[in-house]
């Protein structure tokens, strides 16, 4: 699933926004071939932040950034559920770097992905949270459900079609991660600092 992350995502969040229409030419199999590769050369020439990059190189390290991005945000969740798992306590120092660097690939996938139109436009300032000693684990465990919540969205299973409804649930998914993380790295910071 992480490998074709990019590529279903590609060809199935622009085939919307480009406005490429289904073929035209119904029982023309010349037609129909002609059609279908030049939605492909369409697709190949738009990154996902726009058009106006059309060198291949940009566009497969855009794709690798974007699946490196998604496969380590899973990688940190997975070490984070095994520590909830085990009843080990975070580590104040570690769980700062790990939310630091969740939000730093969150908000790269969310601003490369551009799911949703004016989302930055729309996005309100969230309220800081901090978090106690007693309350950063369930912060943690919250944030680990979000995270699967983001990676198992229809919407980037293999040979998935865009879908509005499932773009605006992964778009605000993001924003929570992003949210979150900010609120746990800066909790985790002060409890770290308070107990030396």
């Amino acid at each position: 699933m992480i490998l074709s992350f990019g590529l279903c995502l590609a060809s199935a969040a622009r085939a919307q926004v480009t406005g490429i229409a289904p073929p035209t030419n119904a029982g023309d199999p010349f037609g129909e071939a002609k059609e279908r590769r030049s939605r492909e050369t369409n697709l190949r020439s738009i990154t996902m932040i726009g058009a106006n990059k059309q060198d291949p190189r940009e566009q497969q390290a855009l794709l690798e950034q974007m699946n490196d991005d998604f496969k380590q945000i899973q990688m940190i969740r997975l070490s984070m559920v095994q520590n909830i798992a085990a009843g080990k306590s975070f580590e104040y120092k570690q769980l700062a770097s790990e939310a630091a660097e969740i939000k730093k690939r969150a908000a790269r996938l969310k601003t490369t992905l551009a799911l949703r139109q004016n989302s930055e436009a729309d996005r309100k300032e969230p309220e800081p949270v901090e978090y106690e000693a007693d309350s950063i684990q369930n912060a943690a465990s919250d944030l680990c459900l979000e995270i699967s919540r983001f990676t198992t969205n229809p919407l980037f299973n293999v040979g998935a079609v865009y879908n509005v409804r499932y773009a605006n649930e992964a778009d605000k998914t993001l924003e929570t991660i992003i949210d979150l993380s900010e609120s746990i790295k800066s909790s985790a910071d002060k409890l770290r600092h308070s107990t030396r």
